[in-house]
């Protein structure tokens, strides 16, 4: 029998009775023969899978709460061109290692561990601090997840914790090294210090032919001008729609009634009983005879009872505020128990008393502003197609402009980074970084392709491209001339200071009478001051001469390109004493093993990713990115 099907499948008939079925495969969805192991998952890791489906449910909630820079929500397709899809992916990625590797382990957390970790989650609990499986669910669905989704990252974060614990539990900081950087951290120093502009210039002279001629050719190489173009620019934005918005007053108040209660009103107060009871069971014990109006000497172990009125910081459980003040509390609601200090706190809430609200015309204009730039943000997008259509007749700027009632902007030439020959820079062609690189990729009279979907569109012409050139001598003499005064300038200033330090340094001068001949005055820290709270009294120039000094008395002196001129003298350096290094050491301990213990997860993770095998399914997540591509 195994001789005659070995024939029949050497045969022709069978080659062409498996294509038949290969076809047949493919158009019933039977592919997972082919997809070595995954199926339609995306991603797989020992035992460990993340679907397609699980991985789309996870960019949707990324996008519930990604915005372009106008806060406008994004959509798939936009997260895909921005990289943030791959960001998911990779994500997603890390928490399946994790979890695989923990499976090798052992050290997945259980099912019974996620579910208490799920139990003890404020979040899903109702006012008296239980499990609410209802609100748990209703929480779930609003925010994206399926409970698998949910679970699904629950059990990667806690075994993520846990593997950090176990990472930082192996390493400590050694106690000299702590100590090290606790007297590195707490060394208090001093200094005194004065500043004093640059004396009236002295006369340099004018340097001669030779000098001139020396100066160009040492600098000869830097003055080669880049190659520079003349650009015109239509530019279109929101901005120039706002005059079109055709806004009534019935529409501002019509926006401001709608989100008075939001936006324009301010926060309530309310009244509330306050019942504190000894323990817990007694707490909850009473629950239905407060909600029943009970009075406070019929419900046995209180401790206290007190009616409040105000705002939310009367409470100090940020749980009990959180439930009391919350939108969705009520009058004669029942909040807690909750621990608070020794005892549990029990909250009735008695009466809400609303915000005072701002008066429309105070925030007439604001809400004008924001309407108009809504409005003219429609107007925008509506606007280019009609810009699309343009350019594709072959329209120039100026008519494209006409049409659309845009000016078109001429500029002086600008270099490759968008600079002036001046040295300043044109704002308007570095907002997209892309211009200027067809700009210049582009010959003279040719245009840009229209850049900008979100924040404007632009498009630009080159009118025309100067060559790179190296100016001659006689262009630049008074700029050589002046650079060699200035070069004098400082040589002398350079002179006067090391003139003045030597003073102070042989005792010959004292910082007070140099600073008496320059016409100002010492100045000091208020007091000695660490490493770590240096902050802002010393100039930026010097914190870091103040603390690389050697011994007291060392003097330090920075010149700024303005010519001012601080000089520094060291008057104090007390190292930490031996008696309190430990306490300080054990202090900072925490924050260096926290560290170290990255340090070491990160490298650890390393090892983690080497010994575990992520299947990627690179067909399926090809698909899944086309699946979001807008098709014209």
């Amino acid at each position: 029998m195994l001789t005659m099907i070995r024939q029949m499948l050497r045969s022709k008939a069978a080659g062409g009775l498996f294509v038949l079925l290969i076809v047949a495969m493919a158009a019933w969805g039977v592919t997972d023969v082919f997809s070595g192991g995954l199926g339609a998952n995306l991603l797989g890791a020992g035992d460990r899978t993340v679907s397609d489906r699980a991985f789309d449910n996870a960019v949707e909630r990324e996008l519930r709460s990604a915005t372009d820079s106008r806060g406008r929500s994004l959509t798939k397709e936009q997260a895909l061109g921005q990289g943030l899809i791959d960001q998911i992916l990779q994500r997603e990625q890390f928490g399946l290692v994790i979890k695989a590797y923990a499976d090798t382990q052992g050290l997945a957390p259980t099912q019974a561990a996620i579910r208490a970790e799920i139990e003890q989650n404020e979040s899903f609990q109702d006012t008296t601090g239980l499990f609410d499986l209802a609100l748990y669910n209703s929480l779930l669905r609003q925010n994206g997840y399926t409970s698998a989704d949910f679970e699904s990252m629950l059990e990667s974060s806690l075994t993520q914790d846990r593997l950090r614990r176990l990472t930082r539990a192996s390493l400590a900081v050694p106690v000299p090294l702590a100590q090290i950087e606790a007297a590195f951290r707490a060394e208090q120093r001093d200094a005194e210090w004065f500043v004093f502009e640059a004396r009236p210039e002295a006369d340099v002279g004018s340097p001669d032919e030779t000098e001139i001629i020396e100066l160009y050719q040492e600098v000869e190489a830097s003055l080669q001008e880049p190659e520079r173009r003349r650009v015109s620019l239509l530019k279109m934005s929101p901005e120039d729609f706002t005059g079109s918005a055709g806004l009534t007053e019935e529409d501002l108040v019509a926006f401001y009634d709608a989100y008075r209660s939001d936006r324009y009103t301010g926060p309530d107060t309310r009244s509330f009983t306050v019942y504190q009871f000894t323990t817990e069971d007694a707490a909850r014990a009473a629950l239905g005879r407060i909600a029943g109006g009970a009075e406070a000497a019929v419900l046995e172990n209180l401790s206290s009872t007190t009616v409040l009125t105000g705002a939310r910081d009367l409470i100090r459980n940020t749980r009990l505020q959180d439930l009391v003040f919350g939108a969705g509390s009520s009058v004669n609601g029942i909040y807690g128990p909750q621990l608070e200090g020794d005892l549990w706190t029990v909250i009735r809430l008695e009466a809400i008393f609303p915000g005072e609200s701002t008066p429309f015309e105070q925030v007439r204009d604001e809400i004008e502003e924001e309407l108009a730039f809504e409005q003219a943000t429609e107007l925008f997008y509506a606007a280019l197609p009609r810009f699309d259509d343009l350019i594709g007749t072959g329209a120039s700027l100026e008519a494209i402009g006409q049409d659309l009632g845009l000016p078109v902007l001429s500029f002086d030439a600008v270099d490759a980074m968008g600079a002036l020959k001046g040295g300043l820079y044109n704002s308007s062609l570095r907002e997209n970084p892309e211009l200027l690189s067809q700009i210049f990729d582009r010959t003279e009279g040719a245009v840009t392709e229209r850049l900008g979907e979100d924040e404007a569109s632009w498009m630009a012409r080159v009118d025309e491209i100067q060559p790179s050139r190296r100016p001659s001598l006689d262009e630049v003499r008074e700029d050589l001339v002046e650079a060699w005064k200035i070069r004098k300038r400082n040589a002398l200033r350079e002179e006067e200071t090391e003139a003045i330090i030597s003073r102070l340094d042989s005792g010959e001068s004292t910082l007070a009478q140099e600073a008496e001949n320059y016409g100002t005055t010492v100045q000091s820290l208020s007091r000695p001051r660490s490493r770590s709270t240096i902050e802002a009294e010393l100039p930026p120039a010097l914190i870091s001469r103040l603390f690389s000094a050697r011994e007291v008395g060392d003097v330090q002196a920075v010149t700024s390109t303005t010519g001012a001129t601080l000089i520094l003298k060291v008057t104090l350096i007390d190292p930490v004493s031996p008696e309190a290094l430990p306490p300080m050491a054990r202090q900072i301990a925490p924050s260096l093993d926290e560290g170290l213990a990255n340090d070491l997860f990160q490298a650890f993770f390393l090892d983690v990713q080497a010994e575990i095998d992520v299947d990627v399914n690179d067909r399926a997540l090809d698909t899944y990115k086309r699946s979001i591509q807008v098709t014209e």
